[in-house]
């Protein structure tokens, strides 16, 4: 029934944790020698610009070094990409078989974020006989207004996102990454539903769907090289957004995702260069298409209960770390990238908002208010 958004930091607290065990390429080093020397495949599926190597992904910096056969002067400093705690030196040959010793590791470690995340209802709850819930997707009657689907979306975006950038760098093709990126953040997805399954919420297929288009999505995105134009964000806050005097019922076992917010965001540091715009000082802000309910996940339902649109222009964080010199050649630097892409810093933006229930719209601080 409810999707717990710290899911992605439990799988890559995992991966963290396991990742130690890779080899991991030195500053100076020259190549991680997993794989042979063939150069990796390139794709005539990339659409439109490549985002420069310096902040851009796995792929674009694969896709650069390919772009330049010549011989790199002696003094050139080899490109080195990082995700998460694992580094290697590009170019990087494919891998010559599947499941390699890095690419067994990032999937496992993902399997095993999706278990943790499972199992948390049953250990909170105790274990209950395996159910069904039929909760419907954005139904005004629904246990979330939508919005539980929505955040099981953005998480898998980013699974999804984090797997196939590991699997580039392990050496696998761009079609190999897509597939088992995918694969690898569905099926985790699927043991979050087990888990709930043998709990109070019960397994949801609307939330296993939502996981599988958010995972496809952001495979997608990457295998056209477009990470650099579109992302999904989930912000929080802490204080208190509906007023005692509003609430008529008891909260359910859950969360009521009030103090949330969901939001599609298109970067013009990759969105204008595609239209041959040069963005200049506009590279640092971003277009969002948000979503948000108020006042779900109460028994009996809040007759005050509603769910708003929204649209918003805010600071592009990842630009502004890339501006100052952050980039993904350190774990580090990747690790921050991934942070500020996943989250919404909140009161970094200004927007209009659309409540679906009154049908008014609201200004810049409808997302931290109850109306």
């Amino acid at each position: 029934m409810q999707t717990r958004p710290h899911a992605l930091f439990l799988a890559a607290g995992g991966l963290a944790a396991v990742l130690w065990t890779l080899p991991a390429t030195s500053a100076d080093a020259q190549e991680m020698h997993l794989f042979g020397d063939a150069p990796p495949e390139t794709s005539a599926f990339r659409l439109g610009l490549e985002p420069d190597a310096g902040g851009g992904g796995v792929d674009a910096a694969l896709a650069d070094a390919d772009a330049d056969p010549a011989p790199a002067p002696a003094s050139a400093t080899p490109q080195r990409r990082c995700v998460l705690f694992q580094c290697a030196t590009l170019p990087i040959a494919p891998a010559p078989k599947l499941f390699t010793t890095g690419v067994t590791i990032w999937t496992l470690a993902g399997l095993l974020g999706g278990i943790a995340d499972g199992i948390e209802g049953p250990i909170h709850y105790g274990v209950h006989p395996f159910t069904f819930a039929d909760e419907s997707y954005f139904q005004r009657w629904t246990y979330g207004g939508g919005s539980d689907k929505v955040s099981h979306f953005v998480v898998s975006t980013h699974v999804a996102g984090l797997a196939y950038d590991a699997y580039r760098l392990n050496g696998l093709t761009e079609d190999q990454s897509f597939g088992l990126a995918f694969a690898t953040s569905v099926v985790a997805g699927a043991f979050v539903e087990i888990g709930d399954g043998l709990s109070p919420y019960g397994f949801s297929a609307q939330d296993w769907t939502a996981d599988a288009l958010g995972s496809l999505a952001s495979v997608f995105i990457k295998r056209a090289g477009l990470d650099d134009t579109l992302g999904f964000s989930l912000g929080r806050w802490l204080q208190t957004t509906i007023p005692p005097a509003v609430i008529d019922g008891r909260p359910l076992f859950g969360i009521d995702y009030s103090q949330e917010i969901y939001t599609m965001n298109a970067r013009f540091s990759g969105l204008l260069p595609r239209a041959h715009v040069d963005p200049g000082f506009a590279r640092f802000f971003q277009f969002s298409f948000a979503y948000l309910t108020k006042g779900f996940g109460y028994q009996p339902p809040l007759d005050s209960r509603y769910q708003q649109i929204g649209f918003e222009l805010g600071l592009d964080f990842q630009e502004i770390l890339k501006a100052v010199g952050v980039n993904n050649s350190t774990w580090w630097g990747d690790t921050l990238l991934r942070v500020f892409g996943f989250l919404r810093i909140p009161f970094t933006q200004i927007g209009a908002y659309y409540n679906l229930a009154n049908h008014k719209w609201y200004g810049p601080g409808a997302p931290y208010h109850f109306y």
